[in-house]
């Protein structure tokens, strides 16, 4: 069995075939996976998907840094409700994009203060989104998440307290998002022909650090690239990280799908 940690089956690029959709992922062995709902405008549709399919898809609510400008008080208002409904599994994707909106840092470092607390309050795991700019003038996304965190205390004496989702950054941003009890989001860039990098962060990382994912509809595997992304392809990504750690494709399985039970669902009465 595989758990996906990241999908936006929400997004418009399933509205024909959703259904279809959910039922491959099923039959390719992905038995339960986590909506992100990032804006106010998705999380009601998140609920809805997560009560058609009850025990097999949950949510995560929140604000995503590249849409701030929707940000605002009435959004901070109404998101705690949202936190406490029975498939919400974490809080996200919250955090900073210095690729998108570099001019917005001080509004993204700001909503990021306010969210925080939110994970406390509600003992819900967060799911980071963070991405540097163009060029690291714009800031270092990956330090300046890990400096704002020093002070976050939901669930500070355990690992998985949340997780880096489509990580991208180098082997001191790992190792600082290690430390600070967080998990490395592993998707299909893992399987692209010129990011050694990122799988040598993955070996060094350890596999009781990681956690599948797909950015669905985004970041389609090697193979798919260019096409539209799904769960379904969780299968490929394990297959693509067994070999190069040169384990099993099944312990591999194993160990994420504990990752991710450990992140999401400590708190669920609907434990996978």
């Amino acid at each position: 069995m595989f758990i996906e940690t990241h999908a936006h089956l929400n997004d418009k690029a399933f509205d024909a075939d959703r259904d279809a959709v959910l039922d491959k992922c099923r039959a390719a062995g992905v038995d339960k996976l986590v909506e992100i709902a990032c804006a106010a405008g998705e999380w009601g549709a998140g609920e809805k998907l997560a009560a058609a399919r009850q025990g097999a898809v949950f949510c995560a609510f929140g604000l995503h840094p590249e849409n701030i400008e929707d940000a605002g008080p009435r959004q901070l208002a109404e998101l705690p409700a949202w936190l406490e409904k029975k498939c919400c599994v974490a809080l996200g994707e919250i955090g900073l994009d210095y690729w998108w909106k570099p001019e917005k840092k001080t509004e993204q470092l700001r909503l990021l203060a306010e969210l925080l607390p939110l994970s406390v309050k509600f003992s819900k795991p967060v799911v980071f989104h963070t991405r540097n700019g163009r060029d690291l003038k714009t800031g270092n996304a990956y330090f300046e998440l890990a400096q704002e965190l020093k002070d976050w205390t939901f669930n500070n004496k355990k690992k998985a307290r949340g997780v880096l989702h489509c990580f991208s950054g180098g082997w001191e941003d790992a190792k600082a998002a290690l430390d600070l009890g967080l998990l490395l989001g592993i998707n299909g860039t893992f399987t692209y022909k010129n990011n050694g990098p990122l799988r040598e962060i993955v070996k060094k990382a350890g596999l009781e650090n990681i956690v599948l994912e797909t950015d669905c509809p985004y970041l389609s595997v090697q193979s798919m690239r260019g096409k539209r992304n799904d769960p379904s392809y969780i299968p490929e990504i394990a297959r693509a990280a067994a070999e190069y750690l040169n384990i099993k494709v099944e312990a591999l399985a194993v160990a994420t799908t504990a990752n991710a039970v450990e992140l999401f669902f400590r708190n669920c009465k609907n434990l996978p």
